[in-house]
């Protein structure tokens, strides 16, 4: 390798170098302009409100409907192995 092509292969590399430091520069911003602000959500109160007794709620709950946290026996039978292939 000449002399001359080692100047210029240095030169081209320099060149590059700056472009491409230039170049992420621009496109990776420094973390000091990347400074936003995020909405924070508000805590959950413990201290849930009587739905049961308070004449506030009693407009749109219906208290003659079914409980679904309640179990529910639905016909009479007590066998505790449905899948079972005896009919038993």
């Amino acid at each position: 390798m000449k002399r001359q092509d080692l100047g210029i292969l240095l030169t081209v590399a320099a060149v590059a170098a700056i472009f491409s430091f230039l170049v992420a520069s621009f496109l990776f911003k420094s973390p000091s302009s990347r400074i936003s602000q995020v909405p924070v959500a508000p805590t959950i109160d413990s201290n849930f409100p009587d739905v049961y007794n308070d004449p506030a709620y009693n407009t749109f709950f219906n208290h003659h409907a079914l409980d679904p946290s309640q179990p529910v026996q639905i016909g009479g039978s007590r066998n505790s192995n449905p899948f079972n292939s005896n009919g038993q």
